[in-house]
């Protein structure tokens, strides 16, 4: 009678601790029909920055090269065109110098370009930014906080309601009327909730309800909020968010390779005992083994394994009550992936995210494969294709809501943007041109004003004169000039006496020699 034998395997492994989050991101709101839901977890899509190795470089250079270059005031007209009235130039310098004000001291802690970059920023990273604006006793904008846009929620949409606009008509600023439905935001930090209006809406509300009451005390006046959102649904979706599984996987992988080399003296095995089995005290001590692999100081412990035989029944004597045991340890090292994959799986993980921000790798840093010339075309090209539409698109937004309310009409504020120009190749070009007479000192001064590194003003239009002209007019004017002559014969008698004395001089030196 054969008795099939019965086989038994146990798993040892360390026992880690889980390296699982233990957060729990639960939504304080309730969405009772008035607030909408994100489509999104907002707080994790502001954290995941924290644990991606790419997401906050593409950020941060959004934010540096939409902001970073300044805010300034820009003329809506050509101020030097001939045919511009003093009168719309003088306004115009009015409100160029209140605008420059207004901007300044939007905020008395940041300036206004570093708070929109904190909207700009949760912007990029879940699809919605916010900034609260303040206005004074005059109902005009002097103020800009931060807004923290994870505790932000959006609401439905309230009733028409009748807004006046100003716009400009040949011109001239004019009073118009529409209908308009605005929306409302609620902030909730720590279960306590805070109700804002959406920026331009006219009505009182109170700021702890979100009711429209034209009784509510100043003190609890709801102020205003302008959103910045990606798309245009109630909220805005990132622009990232279709990367956002390899982000995990990118994640868990730098995570696998951290433990690698945190615990890379184990190699994974496996060990079979044929004829016998492992005593319980032997298990146990494999199991505290695994348990300490980590660390310097267990780097060159060894195993020892103790193994006891299966006692055969029925043995003749003399022979051996146990079957010998034979204990061996197999390396599994080769089947498991090399770490190369992983640095590949890094990298297109990196390349798609930066594909989602349409950014080339030299603005996050990775710029070893560029030289001099594909540096320039893959600046210029982010900059005509990405940032510049990007600062278009902000500053049309808040020059459309600001300057109205601040009664502003011939000057705008503009976002910089860098300059690639080299100022000595320009000036080389322009060689040819001002030999021509085709350009005059004015279109010449901002350039000489870049080369000596400060501004200069405008020439007076007698003084802005192409340089052939001014050359020619010299010239015709030595020819007319009847002290011309004088000056010439003036001159000659002055070299024939220098002339003598050269040569008086020539001879004493020959005479002392």
């Amino acid at each position: 009678m054969i008795v099939a034998s019965q086989m038994k395997a146990r798993v040892i492994k360390a026992e880690n601790v889980s390296s699982t989050t233990k957060q729990i991101y639960e939504d304080p709101f309730t969405y009772d029909g008035e607030i909408i839901p994100p489509p999104y977890n907002l707080v994790e899509l502001k954290l995941i920055g924290e644990y991606s190795t790419i997401l906050q470089q593409c950020v941060e250079a959004y934010r540096v090269n939409i902001l970073g270059f300044g805010l300034v005031p820009e003329y809506r007209f050509d101020y030097n065109a001939k045919d511009t009235p003093d009168e719309r130039k003088k306004t115009a310098d009015a409100e160029w110098t209140r605008l420059e004000e207004v901007y300044r001291y939007l905020n008395y802690d940041e300036e206004a370009e570093t708070i929109l970059g904190y909207g700009l920023e949760d912007r990029e990273k879940m699809g919605n930014g916010y900034v609260e604006m303040l206005r004074d006793g005059l109902n005009r904008p002097v103020g800009m906080e931060y807004v923290d846009g994870q505790y932000v929620r959006v609401c439905k949409r309230t009733v028409p309601e009748e807004v006046e606009y100003t716009i400009t008509e040949n011109g001239q600023p004019k009073k118009i009327k529409r209908w308009r439905r605005f929306r409302k935001f609620v902030q909730m930090i720590n279960g306590k909730k805070v109700y804002f209006k959406e920026y331009g809406d006219p009505r009182p509300m109170n700021l702890t309800n979100g009711k429209f009451d034209e009784s509510t005390p100043e003190n609890l006046l709801a102020s205003e909020i302008i959103h910045f959102k990606l798309g245009s649904g109630t909220y805005g979706i990132p622009r990232w968010v279709g990367h956002i599984v390899h982000q995990y996987g990118a994640r868990k992988a730098e995570e696998l390779n951290y433990l690698y080399f945190k615990q890379g003296r184990h190699t994974p095995a496996a060990i079979t005992i044929s004829n016998g089995m492992l005593t319980d005290e032997s298990y146990t001590h494999l199991q505290e083994y695994m348990n300490g692999i980590e660390g310097v100081e267990n780097a060159h412990k060894f195993l020892v394994l103790e193994a006891e035989g299966i006692t055969q029944d029925g043995i003749k004597p003399g022979e051996e009550s146990t079957t010998p045991v034979k204990v061996e340890i197999k390396s599994l090292a080769e089947i498991l992936q090399q770490d190369a994959l992983f640095l590949e799986y890094d990298t297109k993980s990196r390349d798609k995210l930066r594909s989602a921000f349409r950014l080339p790798p030299i603005y996050t840093g990775e710029s070893k494969d560029y030289n001099k010339a594909t540096a320039d075309t893959a600046r210029k090209i982010t900059e005509e294709q990405v940032f510049e539409p990007e600062r278009q698109a902000i500053t049309g937004k808040l020059n459309t809501l600001f300057l109205p309310d601040l009664e502003i009409y011939q000057v705008e504020a503009a976002l910089k943007g860098p300059n690639f120009g080299d100022p000595i190749e320009t000036a080389k070009a322009l060689a040819p041109f001002i030999t021509g007479g085709a350009a005059v000192p004015n279109d010449l001064r901002d350039l000489l004003g870049e080369l000596l590194g400060k501004d200069l003003e405008a020439l007076p239009d007698d003084y802005n004169v192409p340089f052939p002209v001014v050359m020619n007019a010299l010239q015709q004017a030595q020819q007319t000039n009847p002290l011309s002559a004088l000056m010439k014969s003036k001159a000659a008698p002055d070299m024939d006496i220098l002339n003598v004395m050269k040569d008086m001089r020539d001879m004493l030196e020959e005479l002392q020699s």
